[in-house]
């Protein structure tokens, strides 16, 4: 007796040394992965460097720009003097003329051109790295259920397994009555029918895991040991507090900020702008065509432009950018209702979720109780095969139900996260 207890003590000890050495993995872990494996991952850091190089093309408008221009021209008439000064040569202009340039210009003032050119830059940035958040958002959401369907899997696939060893030990008995005499042989055999079939409910939840759990591998990149354990998640979640953080929202508030800054820049537009040029050069004549052969020759001096009317131009573009802003509005509000109305939903599937899972345990335990008596009834011989069962898959079920009622509790948390921005 004593040998049979330290056996029993060692095995239990061995299962639990064997069950904390499996890997186990986390809905964090597998959400962690699958970002990193995507392949928009590192989309957010191109976009970023494109602006970086775009932002530096704008800035090369505060530098001077410099050109280098070269003619060469043979013209058939020049100027010639009307009259001839007595002792004094008259100057004579060549036909064949060439002037080598170099022009330069700087801008002083711009009215706020370039300012609002980086502003445009910058929101198109933040636009382009939004979108591709909501993408990768998408993926989160994935993930999120694909984890919820491996739990339930691995969930069912115990049950079935509890219920393949509860008929198991039945039948040893019912072998044993039909032996002695007292039970029929077509209770054993009853058992055994059933057996199989629990055996190939068995096997279509480990199929079901596996398909799962390959999926699983493609989206995050990793491999997944066979024995794996997928805990489950906890979730603090404020269901009294709607917010919604979704990058999809995000995107309509930076349309509109891009918006203002495109006004600002039309705006900037019709502002004077004020330059500095210079002209340094060599040619044939230089600026003094009377004077023969080449010389160097050059020009200092600073312009304004402005462009002081047109036509209300700019007046209209402010008009259509605030119509445009105002369609965006609009659709903001249309999607931040139906993000609410969901929400609505899944707080609902929450509530319900946890109330059923209440009277879950209580016909659990019923039905533990009913199928215990019909175990016993029918080692008596007072209860068939066929009835004890249905009472036993009565008790399958009832445990299926609050495994499923207890991922939809937990799943319902992760959707109105992931639904209010917070996944």
């Amino acid at each position: 007796m004593i040998n049979r207890a330290f056996l029993l003590c060692f095995l239990i000890v061995a299962f639990m040394n064997a069950r904390a050495q499996q890997p186990s993995l986390t809905l964090d872990n597998c959400l962690e992965a699958a970002m990193k494996h995507h392949p928009l991952s590192g989309q957010n850091a191109i976009y970023a460097q494109a602006t970086g190089l775009q932002q530096q093309n704008i800035d090369n408008g505060k530098l001077p720009q410099l050109n280098v221009n070269g003619q060469a021209t043979y013209q058939n008439e020049v100027i010639n003097l009307p009259f001839k000064v007595p002792g004094v040569a008259s100057p004579e202009v060549p036909k064949a003329q060439y002037k080598l340039s170099v022009d330069a210009s700087q801008l002083i003032y711009d009215g706020g051109s370039i300012e609002a050119q980086h502003s445009l830059e910058d929101y198109s940035r933040q636009i382009n790295q939004m979108n591709n958040n909501a993408e990768l958002y998408k993926m989160r959401e994935r993930i999120n259920q694909l984890y919820f369907s491996i739990l339930l899997s691995d969930l069912n696939k115990d049950v079935i397994s509890n219920t393949i060893t509860d008929l198991t030990t039945r039948l040893i008995k019912v072998k044993s009555l039909v032996k002695e005499g007292v039970s029929l042989p077509s209770a054993a055999e009853v058992l055994q029918a059933e057996i199989l079939k629990a055996g190939q409910r068995l096997l279509e939840a480990r199929t079901q895991k596996r398909a799962l759990v390959n999926t699983m591998e493609v989206l995050t990149g990793s491999e997944i040991e066979e024995n794996a354990i997928f805990t489950e998640p906890g979730f603090n979640v404020n269901l009294s507090v709607y917010s919604n953080l979704r990058p999809e929202f995000g995107v309509f508030g930076l349309m509109q900020q891009k918006l203002e800054a495109t006004k600002k820049l039309s705006v900037a537009k019709d502002l004077p702008k004020v330059y500095g040029f210079g002209t340094a050069g060599y040619g044939n004549p230089g600026y003094n065509v009377f004077k023969e052969g080449s010389d160097f020759f050059c020009t200092v001096g600073a312009k304004v432009s402005w462009n002081f009317w047109n036509w209300h131009q700019t007046d209209r573009e402010k008009q259509i950018l605030d119509l445009n802003s105002r369609i965006i509005e609009n659709q903001k509000n249309a999607y931040d209702q139906a993000n609410r109305s969901q929400v609505q939903q899944f707080l609902a599937d929450v509530v319900k979720a946890d109330e059923l899972l209440k009277s879950d345990d209580e016909i659990i335990t019923l039905r533990k109780s009913i199928t215990q008596s019909a175990a016993s009834q029918l080692e008596n011989g007072t209860f068939t095969a066929t009835e004890f069962v249905t009472e036993q898959l009565a008790e399958e079920q009832a445990l299926l139900t609050k495994n499923l009622h207890k991922i939809q509790l937990l799943q319902s948390k992760a959707m109105y996260k992931a639904a209010t921005g917070g996944l």
